[in-house]
This record gives C-alpha cells, sequence and structure tokens, in this order.
C-alpha cells in the first residue's frame, strides 16, 4: 500500500505566522487608530477651547458698556446673538459683585475665580472678568458642549475601524502566500502611521510597491490620510471663518452704525493712547468737543428718522474738514468729537473748528424742510492745557459751555478760571 503524503510542516508553520502576524498588525492598526483618535481629539479639543476663549473675551468686551449703564436689555441682545452658534450652551453675566445681571435665572457659577476654563467630557466652561478701562465691572460665564465635535470624531472612528477590518481581511489571504517579504511592507505602513499620529503629519502617503493586498492596504491608508487632512483644513476654514466673526464683532463694538464714525468706547481708549504718544513725542494734539444746537427741535418737529438723516450728513460734513491723519468720534446722540494729532500751532485747531461749525451751518435740507441745525465746539490743547485724558476731556466739555453760553454756533477755547 502506498503511504499517504505526510502533510508539510511549512502549512502549520505558514498558518502559525499567520496568526501571528495578523495579531501583531490588528494591534498595531489598533494602537495607531486609537493614538489617531485620542490626538485628533485632544488637538480639535484644544483649538475649541481656543477659539471659545477669543470669543468670550471679545463678548466680554461687548459686554462692557451694558454693565457700566446697567442696560440689561443691552445685555440680552448680545447673550441672544451670541447664543445663535450651534455650540453655545449658556451665557451667564455678572456683575462686580458676582451677582447675575443677565438672564434673569440661571444656575450659579462652577467656580468663584476671577478667570479660569474647564474641561469636561461633554462640555467646557469658560470664564473671562469683564473690563473697561482696566476696571472690572463684572464676568461672563460661557457653556459650550462638545456634541458636533464627539460626533465628528465617532464618524472619523467609524471609517478608521472600517478601514481596519477590511486592512485585516486582506492581509490574512495575503500573509499564507507571503511571509517575510510581505512584512517589510505592512512595517512599513504600520511606521507611517504612527509618524502621523505623533506629528499630526497627515500629508504624506504611502509608497504603493505593489498592486496585492499589501498596496492595497496601503491605498486605504493613504485614503484615511486624505480624509484627515480634508478634515484638518475643513477645520482651519471654520477657525478662520470664527476668527473674521470674532473681527466684524469688534468693528461692531467700536464703530457707531449710524454715521460710521468711531463710537465712545473707541475713544474711550483712544484719547489715552493719543495723549500719551504726544507726550512721548514732544508734540501737540487738540481735543474738540462737538454739541449740535437745535436737534431735539429736528426730532420733536420732523421725527426721529430726520434726526438720523441729520446726524449722518454732519458726519460727513466734519469728515470733509479734517486730515486723513485725524480722528472723528460720535459720543453718543448729538455729542461729537475730533481729535488733532501733532497740531504745529493751536490756531490751526480753532480754525477747523471754526470751519466744521460753517459746514455745518450750511443749508441742510431733510424731507423738503431747512433744518435749523448748528454746531457749538469747546477746544482744549494737550499739553497746553492738561496732559491728562481725563482733565482735558473735561476741559474741552467745559470750553463747549462756555461758547453756549456765548449765544451757540461758535467755539470757545479751554481758558482756566483766573
Amino acid at each position: 500500500m502506498s503511504e499517504k503524503p505526510a502533510q508539510p510542516r511549512a502549512l502549520s508553520l505558514v498558518s502559525r505566522l499567520t496568526r501571528l502576524n495578523l495579531l501583531i498588525l490588528a494591534g498595531t492598526i489598533f494602537l495607531t487608530v486609537a493614538i489617531l483618535a485620542a490626538v485628533t481629539w485632544h488637538s480639535a479639543r484644544a483649538r475649541h477651547l481656543a477659539v471659545a476663549v477669543a470669543n468670550t473675551e471679545q463678548l466680554a468686551l461687548n459686554l462692557a458698556s451694558s454693565l457700566v449703564f446697567q442696560d440689561k436689555a443691552a445685555a440680552q441682545r448680545e447673550i441672544t446673538a451670541y447664543t445663535q452658534r450651534p455650540d453655545v450652551q449658556s451665557v451667564l453675566v455678572f456683575d462686580a459683585n458676582m451677582q447675575l445681571f443677565a438672564p434673569e435665572q440661571a444656575p450659579a457659577l462652577w467656580q468663584d475665580s476671577p478667570s479660569y476654563e474647564l474641561q469636561q467630557l461633554q462640555q467646557m466652561q469658560i470664564k473671562r472678568p469683564i473690563r473697561l478701562e482696566n476696571e472690572t465691572v463684572g464676568a461672563v460665564v460661557v457653556t459650550e458642549n462638545l456634541y458636533s465635535l464627539q460626533q465628528s470624531l465617532l464618524s472619523m472612528l467609524a471609517l478608521f475601524f472600517g478601514i481596519m477590518i477590511l486592512a485585516l481581511l486582506l492581509a490574512s489571504r495575503l500573509l499564507r502566500w507571503v511571509q517575510r517579504r510581505a512584512l517589510a511592507p505592512v512595517l512599513e505602513l504600520a511606521e507611517l502611521a504612527e509618524f502621523a499620529a505623533r506629528h499630526q503629519d497627515y500629508s504624506i502617503r504611502a509608497r504603493i510597491r505593489r498592486r496585492d493586498e499589501v498596496g492595497r492596504l496601503g491605498e486605504r491608508l493613504n485614503e484615511l490620510f486624505k480624509r484627515t487632512e480634508i478634515w484638518q483644513q475643513d477645520l482651519q476654514q471654520q477657525l478662520q471663518a470664527q476668527k473674521q466673526a470674532s473681527q466684524q464683532l469688534d468693528k461692531l463694538a467700536h464703530y457707531d452704525h449710524l454715521t460710521g464714525l468711531a463710537n465712545r468706547l473707541y475713544f474711550e481708549a483712544e484719547l489715552p493712547r493719543a495723549v500719551e504718544q504726544t507726550l512721548q513725542n514732544g508734540q501737540h494734539l487738540a481735543l474738540l468737543f462737538i454739541d449740535l444746537d437745535n436737534f431735539k427741535t429736528v426730532n420733536d418737529q420732523w421725527g426721529h428718522d430726520a434726526g438720523d438723516e441729520v446726524l449722518q450728513i454732519v458726519a460727513k460734513r466734519m469728515v470733509s474738514q479734517l486730515r486723513q491723519s485725524d480722528l472723528v468720534f460720535r459720543l453718543g446722540g448729538d455729542e461729537f468729537a475730533v481729535l488733532l494729532a501733532d497740531i504745529v500751532q493751536p490756531e490751526r485747531a480753532e480754525l477747523l473748528a471754526d470751519r466744521i461749525i460753517q459746514s455745518i451751518r450750511e443749508p441742510m435740507w431733510v424731507k423738503a424742510a431747512l433744518m435749523p441745525v448748528g454746531a457749538t465746539v469747546g477746544l482744549a490743547l494737550c499739553p497746553n492745557n492738561s496732559s491728562d485724558a481725563h482733565q482735558l476731556l473735561q476741559q474741552a466739555d467745559e470750553a463747549m459751555y462756555q461758547a453756549k453760553r456765548a449765544g451757540k454756533n461758535t467755539f470757545r477755547r479751554y481758558l482756566a478760571a483766573s
């Protein structure tokens, strides 16, 4: 009888080697996916926190005037606009005594420290003080959820595990035919994934040696890197969009929506800076405080629409009289201010004040009616009158009232009482 051919030992060795290599490969890819997921989650959450902190600080700046003037309605509008963002869960505003300012009812703070960031699995919370002219007037607490970020990560993990399962199926068939020769490209792919996870560089691609199972594994890994790279680019674009939105909010906070002029908040920050720069450079600065005459009459007789149009016309006329380096502000209502930097002779500021008055007094027709609008100007000089920004503003205001008492539609330069 002929004996049955003995089963070659190579088959058993191939099976064991296949199982061992599959185990190693599965562990490597799973570890890589875990590292990618952990690094991606940590990075994305850190970016989300950075953007949330920047937005919270901008919101604190926007809320400063509301707290100073105890304008809860304005604060609520800011909160309502801010909470339109999909990730914002709640916004709490507190006054200087850490008493809830807006909204009416809300849970208590997590901590009492002046500034912090708290991160949890489901949400993060940022607290920032609200300051105006280096004085703390309150605090704002923003709570954001991480639901969208978690959903993106879970989708990415599902893709990762799908590709991993496909890779293992392909590798199990391939490793039965190739052993040591097939280990080199597999280890190369593992090292590539490890490098990407460590350095967060998803622009690298695997080199495809052959169009076999290992080659397809490399293609899948390249597809994974490509998707991750696109996801990072999308995230960067979102961050850029949020940055632009923050810049737009900053513009809205510092400019008057009706006239397009810089507003009081901008003025209160710019005046001390301009005074300091003037003193450092040994120059002269002129401050013009302008109050419109008979503006209340315009509102009473022709309505607030006419008043708004008058303010817009006045703003354009004042700007037309200024140099490009001069700054004009609408402080509120019918009050304006002009900063004239680097004034060589004080008389030039007086001439400009007179030109502004004459330009505003030119015939102004609104709603087919001649507006009885004029302007009274108070002038104060730095350092001639004062080297302190607050005192300089008071002096310009006092000079304006001196001009009012002199009959309006004129200007007065501040003169200290004898």
